[in-house]
């Protein structure tokens, strides 16, 4: 079955992997390449950790004698770093506290999908080898194989998912962001893919788009907000609304923080935020803030609507300060106004 006939178990997964990653785990997901010179690992894996195969260059299929080769390694050797002799295997290791359940999860995740879909991904992490072996000579058979086990079939994935989305961070030794976060972006850009058919579809560099309105949110009220976007991506366009689902392979970066502070304060004529409890603990809320606060601070306030959902007390903010209810408006209004908002705004620059 493939992955558009499996819609209400990647929502799951992605609910259950969001749920891990807010907890802010101290994880990491590494990977190590042995070859027939260098058979040991590059750093000292702790004992709280888990690893398995990902995939194996064998070599070239050139002659009978190499063939007997790799069948007498594979008969004779320990297979758990696959077949002995190989010219490079890579080695997935997950490392920190809640690895066990980031196992589970991540084998229901490489469940996901069928065996053509398994094969799609094995060719796009292999690609790269053979298509360099193809370059040194053309009549080469380049021997590669992948584990096909589901946690394999996923870190393979995730490998293939930063290649896609930042270029060379899959060949770094240690993976970033840290594997529940990095498999929560995944799986969001699954979804997204599957229910809306499009894939790529933002393929602007995120540096260069000036944002119409741009949001800030806990994902605890993603619901609400994403029926906000949905009523304003009409009205503006698919490139005018900074909505962080539509962004995710430009956020899978190191930088996160900086490149959402930029795009709040220098990309976005209006920056809505939706103040909640749940704003007020989240850390990533926190660092958007931060932001905003300082706009508020060069005499940018105009730029910044405030939307509440309770009555919490945020730091930096007055009594005196307007807001708008999200109790009382439904998401269709508040897209209204935020249209109208954002029309004044911009008279007003012109």
């Amino acid at each position: 079955m493939p992955l558009s006939k499996k819609i209400p178990e990647i929502k799951r997964l992605i609910k259950s992997f969001e749920i891990e990653a807010n907890k802010f785990p101290e994880m990491t997901f590494s990977v190590e390449y042995l070859s027939k010179t260098s058979t040991s690992f590059s750093h000292t894996v702790s004992k709280k950790h888990h690893g398995i195969l990902l995939w194996q260059f064998n070599g070239s299929l050139a002659n009978e004698e190499f063939l007997n080769s790799i069948a007498e390694n594979a008969a004779s050797g320990n297979l758990k770093w696959g077949i002995p002799g190989s010219e490079l295997s890579c080695i997935g290791i997950i490392e920190g506290e809640l690895y066990p359940i980031f196992l589970k999860m991540a084998v229901r995740a490489g469940a996901l999908f069928d065996s053509e879909e398994m094969k799609d991904i094995k060719i796009k992490v292999m690609q790269e080898i053979v298509d360099s072996e193809l370059a040194k000579n053309n009549d080469s058979k380049p021997a590669v194989t992948t584990n096909s086990h589901p946690l394999a079939v996923w870190l393979n994935y995730l490998l293939f998912y930063l290649s896609s989305t930042n270029p060379g961070r899959e060949r770094v030794t240690r993976i970033e962001p840290e594997p529940f976060s990095l498999s929560l972006l995944a799986l969001e850009d699954i979804l997204r893919e599957r229910t809306t058919g499009k894939i790529n579809s933002y393929k602007n560099r995120l540096k260069d788009i000036a944002f119409k309105v741009a949001l800030s949110f806990p994902g605890e009220r993603r619901e609400y907000v994403e029926q906000v976007v949905n009523e304003l991506k009409p009205e503006l366009g698919e490139d005018a609304v900074f909505y962080d689902f539509d962004y995710q392979s430009f956020l899978a970066a190191p930088n996160v923080d900086i490149i959402l502070q930029t795009i709040y304060r220098k990309q976005s004529d209006i920056v809505v935020v939706f103040i909640c409890e749940d704003y007020a603990l989240k850390e990533w809320c926190g660092l958007e803030w931060r932001a905003i606060r300082d706009m508020i601070k060069s005499g940018q306030g105009e730029k910044i609507m405030l939307v509440r959902f309770d009555d919490v007390a945020i730091d930096g903010l007055f009594s005196i300060d307007g807001f708008l209810d999200a109790r009382n408006i439904s998401p269709e209004k508040l897209s209204k106004i935020i249209l109208t908002r954002l029309h004044v705004s911009t008279s007003t620059l012109i």
